[in-house]
């Protein structure tokens, strides 16, 4: 619903549970809204087909889980180097392989995050409710438009395939903004699709649409007409152009959510789908007396510092909430921020955590390290 708000046109897709749903919802609304809807046959077709269509000048979505994006990584590389928009949904579920195919986990993250060869600018984001996944999908669009790279949204079955009562969406806080250039992004008739400039995005023309003007692009190192080169400068400033893009999209970076005391005794850090049982088990262990607060990431990626760095200096104690093997989470906190969790709740057999599993756990934790 969030796509279609933010104007998708175009979204193409192989069925794979749970992120199927999209693609039939989209197709169901299809006639009314002005969609073409592709089912291809397979995800390489997908993301080609979408980065085809954006090229073209619509916004345009694909989405698979984690065996079917592992099959778009070459195409997400291709988006990097071409600086087509595009905005992509990975709804996880456990792996490797066929996994668990209709049960729930949160083990694709760090997997997302280094997808595509090579380096550029993506951006990703996880999902923590319909009612988020409703506004941050609308804004992955603009973003993906605004800095022309690609955007992820990281779901997974748990959120895919739950039930919940919210509120009416607000469809009037959705601005689309396209950021496509017209006669202006000429110069002495010439355009430069992949111009130098200092803020490293380049004006965007759709094709056809201004006069005069060829818009070039290509999978090789290119100039700045989009012509092939293997100058050794040229390949360091076309680098470098793109990876400008990413100092401003830190400034873009939506901090995670806060919840509970002001400076903690106990800090919980966990990402997307666990923002719902983590806030019930912070309430539950608040009304125990506990001094407890929780940080809920949403951006991934670039990754948020401010408040871990905040919260974390003051907390006696960091407990890392996730459902994967391998703490991807606290992994990033290590590597951005120099902050570690002290404790783990992990949980990877394909069934949700639940709020209280998580009270019971802090709770256990707590009194073993004599804190209450």
């Amino acid at each position: 619903m969030g796509a279609i708000a933010a104007g998708v046109k175009f979204y193409c897709g192989y069925p794979m549970t749970p992120s199927t749903s999209v693609m039939t919802y989209i197709a169901k609304k299809s006639r009314d809204a002005g969609i073409v809807v592709e089912q291809v046959e397979d995800e390489i077709s997908a993301i080609n087909m979408a980065l085809g269509a954006s090229y073209a000048g619509v916004r345009a979505m694909t989405g698979s889980s984690g065996g079917g994006f592992a099959l778009m990584v070459e195409g997400i590389s291709l988006a990097g180097i071409t600086e087509i928009p595009i905005v992509i949904t990975e709804v996880q579920r456990p792996g490797p392989a066929t996994g668990f195919p209709t049960r729930t986990e949160q083990g694709d993250l760090r997997f997302i995050i280094h997808s595509g060869h090579g380096e550029f600018p993506k951006m990703v984001i996880s999902l923590r409710s319909p009612e988020d996944a409703f506004y941050q999908t609308a804004r992955a669009f603009n973003i993906a438009d605004k800095y022309q790279i690609p955007v992820i949204l990281v779901s997974d079955q748990y959120l895919a395939d739950s039930g919940v009562t919210v509120k009416p969406f607000d469809f009037t806080k959705i601005r689309i903004e396209r950021h496509i250039s017209g006669d202006e992004a000429l110069e002495n008739g010439v355009y430069k699709r992949y111009k130098l400039t200092e803020s490293g995005i380049s004006p965007r023309i759709i094709p056809g649409k201004v006069e005069g003007a060829t818009v070039l692009i290509d999978s090789d190192e290119h100039d700045e007409l989009g012509h092939i080169t293997e100058s050794q400068d040229m390949r360091v400033m076309m680098v470098n152009k793109r990876m400008k893009k990413l100092k401003l999209l830190k400034e873009e970076i939506q901090e995670p959510l806060f919840m509970g005391t002001e400076n903690p005794d106990i800090l919980i850090t966990c990402w997307g789908s666990m923002y719902g049982p983590v806030k019930e088990a912070v309430d539950m262990l608040l009304k125990d007396g506990m001094s407890v607060g929780a940080l809920s990431f949403g951006d991934i990626w670039p990754f948020p510092t401010k408040l871990i760095k905040k919260y974390g200096k003051f907390a006696k104690m960091i407990i890392d909430v996730e459902q994967n093997a391998t703490a991807q989470l606290d992994s990033l906190m290590r590597e951005n921020a120099l902050i570690k969790a002290d404790e783990h709740i992990l949980k990877y057999d394909g069934r949700m955590m639940s709020s209280k599993y998580i009270y019971d756990r802090i709770s256990e934790i707590s009194k073993a390290s004599s804190m209450y």
